[in-house]
C-alpha cells in the first residue's frame, strides 16, 4: 500500500517511536492523525486526544478521525508504557495494580483501538494494484520473545500482542487487510530515558551490530517496509540489531543486593 493520499492513525504519535512513525508518513505524503493522551503532534500532523485504556474514549477518537478524514487506512497501533517488578518478593505479592495497568494498556488498548480502527478499514474502497483496504503494524517488543527478570506485565502484553498479529491478519484478510509487527529492541526513547547509563550499557552488550540504541526513524523504516510490501503479512518483524537479551541484567542483581 502507497501512503500517499491515505489517511494514517498513530496511537502514541505525539512522542518516541510513535513520532518516528508519523513524521515518515508525513513525508510519504499521508495525513497522519495522532491519538495520544498528551503532548504535541509532530509538524503537520492531527491531534485527537485519546486514552487506549479507555474504550469510550477510543471509540470517541475513531469517530472524529472518520469525521474529518472520511476514512482510515493505515494504522500503527503503538501506545504503550512500560513497567517492572516481580510477581512475589519476600515481603509480598508483586504489585498487581501495576501489573494490571501495563496489561489495560499496552494490550487491551492496542485491542481496542485495532477492532475500531478495522471494523472502519472494511468498509475502505480497495486501492492499489491489490485492492487492500487497510495495513495494521502492531508495535511488539524482543520481549514478546524474550521476556526479561521483572518484565512480566510487559512480557505478557507484548507476547500476547505478537501473537494476536497472526490471528487479526487471518481474521481480516478476507476483506483485503494486513496486519504485521515491529518489535523493537532497546530504543532511545523518552519510555527509557531516564535509565543509568551504566545499564545502558549493559543491554547495548547483547546488541551484535550496529551497536547502538535504535531510533524512531529505524522504527519508521520498518514501518514502511511493511506498509508498502503487500506479502507481508500476519509477521512479526524483529528491529534489534541481532540482540537476545539474557535472563538477568548485571545492573538489576546489583541493585537487588543493593551494592
Amino acid at each position: 500500500m502507497d501512503p500517499r493520499g491515505l489517511v494514517a492513525v498513530v496511537t502514541g504519535g505525539n512522542s518516541g517511536l510513535g513520532a518516528g512513525a508519523a513524521t515518515r508518513l508525513l513525508a510519504d505524503g499521508a495525513r497522519v492523525v495522532s491519538l495520544d493522551v498528551a503532548g504535541e503532534p509532530v509538524a503537520g500532523a492531527d491531534f485527537i486526544p485519546c486514552d487506549v485504556a479507555d474504550p469510550a474514549s477510543v471509540k470517541g477518537a475513531v469517530q472524529q478521525v472518520i469525521d474529518r478524514c472520511g476514512a482510515i487506512h493505515i494504522l500503527v497501533n503503538n501506545a504503550g508504557i512500560g513497567g517492572l517488578g516481580p510477581i512475589a518478593t519476600p515481603e509480598g505479592p508483586g504489585d498487581l495494580v501495576a501489573f494490571r495497568k501495563v496489561i489495560g494498556i499496552n494490550l487491551l488498548g492496542a485491542v481496542t483501538v485495532a477492532a475500531e480502527v478495522a471494523h472502519r478499514m472494511i468498509g475502505n474502497d480497495p486501492v492499489g494494484p491489490e485492492g487492500e483496504r487497510g495495513v495494521i503494524i502492531n508495535t511488539c517488543s524482543i520481549a514478546s520473545f524474550e521476556g526479561q527478570e521483572g518484565m512480566g506485565a510487559y512480557t505478557a502484553a507484548k507476547a500476547a500482542l505478537k501473537e494476536l498479529t497472526l490471528v487479526w491478519a487471518r481474521d481480516l484478510s478476507r476483506y483485503a487487510i494486513r496486519v504485521n509487527g515491529v518489535a523493537p529492541g532497546f530504543m532511545a526513547t523518552p519510555l527509557v530515558a531516564m535509565l543509568p547509563p551504566d545499564f545502558v550499557a549493559e543491554l547495548l552488550r547483547d546488541v551484535e551490530f550496529p551497536k547502538r540504541a535504535g531510533t524512531g526513524e529505524d522504527f519508521a523504516a520498518a514501518v514502511d517496509f511493511l506498509i508498502r510490501t503487500p506479502l507481508v503479512n500476519g509477521e512479526v518483524l524483529r528491529l534489534d540489531g541481532g540482540a537476545r537479551p539474557p535472563a538477568r541484567t548485571q545492573w538489576a542483581a546489583n541493585q537487588a543486593s543493593g551494592q
